[in-house]
């Protein structure tokens, strides 16, 4: 980026310190209108922020010349975006009514949903499925997680419960069987790859607890088990009937996989209403994505306030506060999505390069973080970007009381407090965006999830890296393989290992 005259264009402008003064910016006529911006149900304010028109301008440039638009087009189009892996990105037909990858998903999913929910399939000891666990790990969990605590807050009796294991930790599992009532219970193995380790153990795990308890007699028409994975000869290698097996397809992320197969627990716990409706508000913003211009475009905004942050004022982390338990698992899911999305050293060419990428993204359910870490943002010298996420439905006084924090903080944040007391003010001129849902509905929650997808994918074309794939993920896996093989083979000796990690393997052993 040393030759890119919009670069360097950025970095002088970065420079003016009244662009760090919040005062001054509200200075400008109008600068509220001109920083809020509306899309189906949400609303977005970005005025709280260090930019200006001019900044603004600047940054649609820079997507102008990073070719966003072609390459919105190649996503859409199903032309090769994972170049890594010389895929498609497949994940936005699958919401698109028109395609037909929309309509064999949800026939799959709603086929053996409804098997399920009236009988006709059975857990492997007879008896009328209630409950299913989630066995699965990254995108196969924290996707339906955050979408059925989303959505199933209201749910009635008929829906069935979905319980999720994720880590291989012991205790969990344990935990867990004591949670359900097993006979009962459909155990999925939701698993792009199905070789995902931590996913196998817990399957294994469940497996031999089932085989245990008498009367476990599986068939085609009773089982306790199922999958949900784009590799379906692993599935049925595992014993796994066909019937009770969903694919998807390889060109679908396993990050952006909510809105497929791996989305079954959500269609179990929500119904299938609520899932087309995650699905079309998903569909609404994709279409926002595509036809509307960049300086309206709610994605393309998100995406150009990162850029900004990150590579020119130099904030390297970011932070997701939604004052909703409903929304509680959104900061999870956003830091798997930015940060294994957008956390590379290389360019689509493998060439390393000289510009950090995706920001350090934490955060909490809002009114929580207030008691636990908003005392730094608030005293602490360092400002980062802060997302403020609130629900707009007036069900309650505490539901009021939730948004006024949200808003106050905002507030408070910008404005700061003198005191004559040194140490009871606040500076203020600390920055943040706040987004708001006009409610909590399916098609609203698609949206944000959508928004949030699109604005990773700008993030990954400016700054021309491939947000599809995860090369850094796999090293500390194969480590673990490695050492956990060589002390089955008594041969840890063998491994050129650190002292550290030496010391700390025969630590674990000698217990």
């Amino acid at each position: 980026m040393h030759n890119n005259p919009i670069w360097n264009q950025l970095k002088d402008k970065a420079k003016q310190t009244e662009l760090r003064d919040l005062a001054a910016l509200w200075q400008q006529t109008n600068r509220h209108q001109k920083f809020t911006f509306e899309f189906g149900d949400l609303y977005l304010d970005l005025s709280k922020n260090w930019i200006d028109e001019e900044a603004l301008d600047l940054l649609q440039e820079l997507t102008t010349q990073a070719k966003l638009s072609s390459a919105i087009d190649k996503l859409f189009k199903g032309e090769i975006v994972n170049v890594t892996d010389s895929l498609p990105a497949s994940h936005t037909t699958l919401r698109d009514p028109s395609h037909k990858n929309h309509q064999q998903n949800t026939t799959s999913i709603y086929n053996l949903a409804d098997q399920v929910n009236s009988g006709t399939i059975r857990s492997a000891f007879g008896r009328k499925i209630k409950q299913l666990v989630n066995i699965g790990i990254g995108g196969s969990y924290l996707g339906p997680r955050l979408v059925i605590e989303a959505l199933t807050e209201l749910q009635s009796e008929s829906i069935i419960p979905v319980y999720f294991a994720a880590s291989v930790d012991d205790s969990l599992i344990n935990q867990l069987f004591k949670s359900v009532d097993i006979e009962h219970t459909l155990f999925c193995i939701s698993s792009k790859s199905f070789s995902t380790v931590e996913t196998l153990m817990n399957a294994r795990a469940v497996e031999k607890k089932l085989k245990r308890i008498k009367g476990y007699q599986p068939n085609d028409k009773q089982s306790s088990l199922m999958a949900i994975t784009a590799n379906q000869q692993r599935a049925r290698e595992a014993g796994i009937p066909e019937g009770m097996i969903l694919p998807f397809d390889d060109s679908v992320g396993g990050r952006f996989s909510l809105w497929s197969a791996i989305g079954f627990p959500i269609v179990l716990a929500a119904g299938k209403e609520k899932f087309e409706g995650l699905l079309a508000g998903a569909y609404q913003m994709d279409i926002h994505y595509k036809n509307e211009p960049f300086l309206q475009n709610l994605p393309v905004l998100m995406a150009m306030m990162t850029i900004w942050y990150r590579n020119f004022i130099g904030l390297d982390a970011y932070g997701c506060l939604p004052y909703d338990a409903r929304l509680r698992s959104l900061p999870k899911w956003l830091q798997q999505l930015m940060m294994e999305s957008a956390g590379k050293m290389h360019n689509i060419n493998g060439e390393v390069i000289e510009y950090p990428t995706t920001p350090w993204v934490f955060g909490d359910h809002g009114q929580l973080s207030q008691h636990a870490f908003f005392q730094a943002f608030h005293q602490g010298v360092d400002a980062l970007p802060l997302d403020f996420i609130g629900v707009l439905e007036k069900n309650s006084s505490s539901q009021n009381f939730l948004l006024f924090n949200l808003i106050a903080q905002g507030a408070a944040l910008m404005q700061g407090k003198e005191e004559d007391h040194s140490m009871k003010g606040c500076p203020g001129n600390k920055p943040s965006t706040t987004l708001l849902l006009k409610n909590m509905s399916a098609q609203s929650v698609g949206q944000l999830l959508a928004m949030y997808e699109h604005m990773v994918y700008t993030l990954s074309v400016i700054w021309n890296i491939n947000c599809f794939d995860q090369p850094g993920v796999e090293l500390g896996k194969a480590i673990a393989r490695d050492i956990q093989e060589h002390v089955e083979n008594n041969t840890l000796n063998d491994m050129a290992l650190d002292p550290s990690t030496m010391a700390l393997i025969k630590k674990v052993m000698d217990q």
